[in-house]
């Protein structure tokens, strides 16, 4: 392998068995993972590629790319978790390479493997790569495009409009997949179009926004044949979801939401890309201070505030937290000053780490006692701890005991040995992505398997359904039909009932099995 393929090399090594081993069951989470699967199945079963629905209700809120590609992975291969969430796996590994190849085009190359890396071990990107939703193609897609726009600064002229090209597709394809989201991106991109317009000549370009207006094409066809269809039905969903997520605030997330999740869940990668920012290049501000800045605050306006609508923050926090990690590897090997600021950061995080050693070691048996829940989790946490309460060891043997070994390599390696071991063992030991284990034990392992297996069961529901329903919906083998209420069901047939649902008169219908209040019934001769 040239020496030019390794630093891909090793991120592969590293993101293969962190995204992909997995251990026991796995299960869908209801919302939002489970919506996705269970309308792209409706759309393979029913033929109609057109129109998302799940039983009677449409869904025209949401452009159906996602939709698509699962629907014609499920035609292929058939559905599964492993098969839904091999596009969100595939991208994030994608975005990984791109965000690399982009970084050295930005930051000094060290930093930029190192920020490429870091982004997967954000717990949210972790966790967002092992689910069905299009929040990672949608990050692939923006990454991509700033790629492909710094590739045009430096390529001949016609290749130049070619990247744009590529770049205002790409662009374009992010609201097929996540509607007005997907446009994140283009606002991100804004400090560096308009503040460095002479030097690079996008704007100018008429290749960046035929690109565009190319990227917007499918949704644009699929919109103008849903309306042939439904009238201005799917226009007013369309502008009314993008209106509720304005105004609605849900789960009372405030204006600052953003500036503390996003440091908590992604700990400690967002607050070292503090330190990256004074190592950021001047001519690169606009893009690496820019994009970041223009998102969070886009993000922060806009009233629904939700976690994964950070997600397209993360790859330039990731990048600008290479250049922080650079600079403490750095002050540790003596090159720059000042050393107060590295040796903080090491006996902090070594504090963490001695927290965590000492409740999965000393102080384990009280502690699961009293919060057995947390008993999974031991190892995991005792491989985050382990390395990083090594770290002030490491300090003090370099700076009191002026030991040589184990050098900035070794340092360095012990701040993402931890959480790349711990996330990599909650894959492996199936603690990330059973979100169900009850439903998939309820279908296989009771009395309802043998009918699950042989009979189609249809649906009594009215109204909006719940959680429940979406996982039924996915897990039953063989789906019949849609009735609004029980007297509607053929003889002989067999139905999950809705929770509260009358059943009269009863003797005409059998319980076989309830699961979350939903029955599964046989309807009796009369």
């Amino acid at each position: 392998m040239s020496r030019g393929w390794l630093p891909y090399g090793w991120l592969m090594f590293l993101l293969v068995p962190l995204l992909f081993w997995q251990g026991g069951e796995q299960s869908f989470l209801p919302y939002d993972e489970g919506l996705y699967v269970w309308r792209a199945r409706s759309m393979l079963l029913s033929g109609d590629w057109l129109v998302p629905r799940s039983w009677d209700t449409v869904h025209y809120h949401k452009p159906p790319g996602f939709y698509w590609l699962l629907a014609g992975l499920f035609h292929l291969a058939g559905l599964s978790e492993a098969v839904a969430r091999l596009p969100s796996q595939l991208a994030s590994i994608a975005t990984t390479l791109l965000l690399y190849d982009l970084g050295k085009r930005l930051v000094p190359a060290p930093a930029t493997w190192w920020g490429a890396f870091l982004l997967n071990l954000h717990f949210l990107w972790f966790a967002y790569s092992r689910q069905a939703t299009p929040d990672m193609v949608t990050v692939l897609l923006g990454v991509g495009a700033v790629w492909a726009l710094i590739r045009a600064e430096a390529a001949s002229e016609q290749r130049g409009e070619l990247w744009r090209l590529g770049a205002g597709v790409a662009l374009g394809l992010g609201v097929l997949f996540r509607s007005a989201m997907g446009l994140l991106p283009l606002v991100g991109l804004l400090p560096y179009l308009l503040r460095e317009r002479r030097r690079h000549g996008h704007l100018r370009s008429p290749w960046l926004w035929l690109g565009v207006l190319l990227g917007l094409a499918p949704t644009g066809i699929w919109l103008g044949l849903a309306m042939g269809q439904d009238g201005w039905a799917p226009v007013r969903a369309l502008l009314g979801f993008v209106g509720q997520a304005v105004v609605r605030t849900r789960q009372g997330n405030g204006w600052f939401y953003y500036f503390w999740n996003v440091p908590l869940q992604g700990f400690p990668w967002p607050l070292l890309a503090l330190v990256g920012l004074t190592a950021t290049p001047r001519e690169r501000r606009s893009l690496l201070w820019g994009y970041p800045l223009v998102v969070l605050v886009g993000l922060s306006a806009v009233s629904t505030r939700l976690p994964h609508y950070s997600l397209v923050l993360l790859p330039w926090l990731s990048l600008l937290a290479g250049l922080g990690l650079v600079r403490l590897g750095l002050i540790f090997a003596g090159g720059l000053k000042p050393r107060w600021l590295a040796r903080s950061w090491a006996y902090g995080l070594g504090l963490v780490g001695g927290v965590l050693v000492l409740l999965t070691t000393v102080l384990y048996p009280q502690f699961a006692d009293q919060v057995p829940e947390v008993a999974p989790y031991r190892w995991p946490a005792l491989a985050l701890g382990l390395c990083w309460g090594l770290l002030p060891l490491v300090w003090l043997a370099r700076y009191r005991w002026r030991w040589s070994w184990p050098g900035v390599r070794g340092w360095l390696g012990l701040w993402v040995a931890g959480p790349w071991l711990t996330l990599t063992l909650l894959g492996a030991m199936g603690l990330v992505g059973n979100f169900r284990p009850d439903v998939k034990w309820l279908l296989q392992e009771t009395q309802m398997a043998p009918v699950l297996a042989r009979q189609p069961v249809h649906f009594v529901r009215q109204g909006i359904g719940d959680e429940a329903q979406i996982l039924l919906s996915i897990y039953t083998p063989h789906l019949g039909q849609w009735y609004p209420e029980p007297a509607a069901l053929p003889v002989g047939s067999w139905a999950w009932v809705q929770p509260d649902m009358p059943l009269q008169p009863r003797r005409r219908y059998q319980v076989v099995g309830v699961y979350e209040g939903w029955r599964l019934v046989q309807v009796r001769e009369p």
